[in-house]
């Protein structure tokens, strides 16, 4: 399904997972407490909102890089305090205190789900899966199993899709073909699962429970069950279930198909998928010599082959790199703790940053662990940096800081002289997404943070606080300098930044907070919906590079999902109606139709406007 090899399985903080809402089908809007994305073969889900400090990037996707996605931070300053600069320095406050963690803006991909031509809803309730021809805006329904509810596109020749169907326990697997639609149904599935995982190579699939979507789980429930599902209708035994270690947090597969990974509590847990008698666990790889390590604090990705993981842990300078072949581990130590650390789609290198430094530490992997002298450091001078974004391909990276209010975007090239130049913006960053044409790094979208102060709020005993800060007995808190707001918020604007020839920006304002960001396989269309809720602005804008025009789209209906069907050459921006609607943009011409009522066949309204 991915056109990208590696995978980015991150443990992160559970205290701020559990109001997550990635379950497929949930409506995703801006201020809530994480962010999913996910790469798609034919589209990018962006899907932004604020997180908790501290947290970082969560599962993997089931096939592709889930971790080249932006990052969203923990607040742009201390009130009271000082604010520190552009180099670090502090403000005229005061000493400026420690800026709070990066915090990672996170990649899924939820319903409705895009493959070569076609849209899949699932509906839970009527136990149906709608799929519209994206080209034709043809819909058609087909029963699935009781409740289907996760759903995950099948790499391949033909448009298909596996759905988990959560009250049966079983799952349904659909492809559209030459021959039509052709539906087949899994037993046997373990009970629970809640997440799945497919093989590159479309020949296999992983249910899985992801306990940080369980409510209430209790504190000795593993979900060590997984469910390898093998996607060859032929296959004589079409699913077994192994154990992993305690609570998976991601799984993925080697870029070959022949092994799967569970990251977990206990290490890394690996499944052979060649042996004829059918998967089997081979091992589990421990990841670390303290036993009593807290596994919340730790990212984990893994390179493309599945030869290597690298280890990242909040406020270490330790790189952690563990050959799984072999369960050797080694460790690089850089100038400073961590701040984040990716791995290129191809597997080639590590990129970790160092944001009290300002140092970019590039680790070649494809030859094993690295030789210390072979790791190239590049310091970002006068910079914060403490994010990293890699371009698709790996030829550049791109390195920002959200934990305080900087209006600059680094641009960092990973060939094999390592420069480096400085994208000034006009407002503050939360997050930055990168479009690539075949593997050329042509531009990028950048969503601002909202630097505004809250509105202060009136205490029981009279005093005011700012965005959850403690004041009382007629004080402010702004005055104690004490409060820290609760999370950084998305602005109403983006900016458009064009990455080739030293260009500037376009900075775009919207009429609501952005809630998310879709980039085209080709780089050359970003499309991003805004959601107000209150007000009940609803829209799609459009950003065409690399003239940089930005068009809208009004909506009727809140947009919880997007994507692109390059197939069709189509956009879609999925919107909460009790009916099911999705309206489709063309990317050449911007022009808009909408369908409402398309999970249930008959009565389908199609719309020339939105």
């Amino acid at each position: 399904m991915s056109r990208f090899a590696v995978r980015r399985l991150r443990r992160s903080r559970a205290s701020a997972r559990r109001s997550r809402a990635r379950s497929h089908g949930t409506s995703v809007a801006a201020l809530r407490d994480h962010v999913t994305t996910r790469f798609a073969s034919l589209s990018l889900l962006l899907t932004l909102s604020a997180c908790a400090p501290g947290s970082s990037d969560s599962g993997a996707s089931p096939s592709g890089n889930a971790g080249s996605s932006g990052t969203a931070g923990a607040g742009p300053g201390i009130p009271g305090t000082g604010t520190a600069g552009a180099s670090g320095t502090a403000g005229t406050g005061g000493t400026a205190p420690p800026l709070p963690p990066e915090v990672e803006v996170e990649s899924s991909f939820e319903v409705p789900v895009a493959t070569g031509h076609f849209i899949w809803v699932a509906n839970p309730q009527s136990g149906r899966v709608a799929y519209v021809d994206a080209s034709t805006l043809e819909v058609h329904t087909v029963e699935a199993g009781n409740a289907p509810t996760y759903m995950s596109p099948i790499p391949g020749n033909v448009d298909a899709v596996i759905v988990l169907n959560v009250l049966s326990d079983d799952a349904t697997v659909l492809s559209v073909g030459t021959a039509g639609l052709e539906s087949r149904t899994i037993g046997g599935v373990a009970h629970g699962a809640n997440a799945l995982a497919v093989s590159d190579n479309g020949g296999w699939a992983i249910a899985w429970t992801d306990a940080r979507r369980v409510k209430n789980a209790a504190a000795n429930d593993g979900y060590q069950d997984l469910t390898v599902i093998n996607l060859d209708r032929a296959a004589a035994k079409p699913k077994t279930i192994v154990t992993a270690g305690f609570r998976p947090v991601s799984v993925a597969f080697s870029a070959d198909g022949r092994q799967a990974f569970a990251v977990t509590e206990d290490g890394i847990t690996v499944v052979d998928l060649t042996d004829a008698a059918g998967p089997r666990v081979t091992k589990n790889v421990i990841i670390t010599d303290d036993p009593t390590e807290n596994a919340d604090t730790r990212d984990v990705s893994l390179t493309a082959s599945g030869g290597l993981a690298i280890i990242r842990r909040e406020g270490s300078a330790a790189i952690g790199i563990v050959d799984l072949a072999t369960s050797a581990r080694a460790s690089v130590t850089l100038s400073g703790p961590v701040t984040d650390l990716d791995v290129t789609s191809d597997g080639k290198r590590a990129v970790a940053v160092v944001r009290n430094t300002a140092e970019v530490a590039i680790l070649p992997l494809d030859g094993g662990i690295p030789a210390t002298a072979a790791i190239t450091r590049v310091t970002i001078t006068g910079e914060v940096v403490g994010s990293v974004v890699l371009a698709p391909g790996g030829r550049a990276a791109l390195l920002y800081s959200n934990a305080t209010t900087i209006e600059r975007l680094t641009v960092l090239k990973l060939e094999a002289t390592a420069s480096y130049r400085v994208v000034k913006l006009h407002a503050p960053v939360l997050s930055v997404f990168v479009a690539a044409d075949a593997g050329n790094v042509v531009s990028a979208v950048v969503v601002h943070v909202d630097d505004t102060p809250p509105a202060p709020t009136t205490g029981a005993d009279g005093g005011t606080s700012t965005d959850g800060g403690i004041a009382g007995n007629g004080g402010t808190a702004a005055d104690a300098g004490t409060t820290q707001p609760a999370g950084l918020r998305p602005g109403r604007a983006f900016s458009l930044v064009p990455l080739e020839n030293d260009l500037p920006a376009k900075i775009q304002t919207t009429d609501a907070p952005p809630d998310s960001v879709v980039l085209s396989p080709d780089g050359k269309r970003a499309l991003l919906t805004i959601r107000d809720d209150v007000k009940k602005v609803y829209a799609v804008y459009m950003g065409l590079f690399p003239t940089l025009e930005v068009q809208r789209v009004g909506l009727a209906s809140p947009p919880i999902a997007a994507g692109v069907v390059a197939g069709a050459g189509r956009g879609y921006v999925a919107q909460k109606h009790p009916e099911g609607r999705i309206t489709f943009v063309t990317l050449e011409s911007g022009e808009a139709r909408t369908l409402t009522g398309f999970e249930l066949g008959s009565r389908v309204v199609d719309w020339t406007q939105p």
